[in-house]
């Protein structure tokens, strides 16, 4: 640990194996990722891999209807918008990414490398695990998306098509 705990970079305390979504992924799948994982905040990525910004649990469930799950087909990139958001780097202070935090109003920073590409994500929990003195073990730091393969969740009596499903 570099300094005192407001001097340590943020780099050493950041989450660095994260899933990330791209901004053409629908929100339905989005929010099954999310679930299944237990993931409070997903980064959203550019279909060229740029940086778009985080999505959280509580945007995700508020853009969701009455209009029903195929309404939420809708794609993620229109839930996060395309505003310049708060961001620091990885040598930047962990008092910096508490100060980002609190201007934004959120409890998560992107970090982003000098390229402006996703390096992790500090959060409110990585800045409470540093208090408290838990070390976090080496995580492998690799940002995971669900590219290889679209899966769409199958909604109860519907193919994916849209067409009811015959009964069993």
């Amino acid at each position: 640990m570099t300094g005192t705990l407001e001097e340590q970079p943020v780099g050493e305390a950041m989450s660095t194996d994260v899933l990330a979504v791209t901004e053409t992924e629908s929100a339905l799948l989005t929010w099954e990722l999310m679930r299944q994982g237990g993931y409070h905040h997903v980064p959203v990525l550019s279909d060229e891999g740029g940086f778009v910004g985080v999505l959280d649990a509580e945007t995700l469930a508020a853009a969701w209807d009455s209009g029903g799950p195929d309404r939420m087909r809708k794609p993620v990139g229109a839930l996060v918008g395309h505003r310049s958001p708060t961001h620091v780097r990885p040598q930047d202070s962990v008092a910096t990414a508490a100060r980002a935090m609190l201007a934004a109003g959120t409890d998560v920073v992107p970090v982003l490398d000098d390229d402006g590409r996703l390096s992790g994500l500090f959060t409110a929990r990585d800045l409470i695990a540093l208090a408290a003195g838990a070390r976090r073990p080496a995580q492998a730091g690799h940002i995971t998306t669900p590219a290889l393969y679209r899966i769409e969740p199958v909604l109860p009596g519907r193919h994916p098509e849209g067409s009811a499903i015959p009964p069993s």
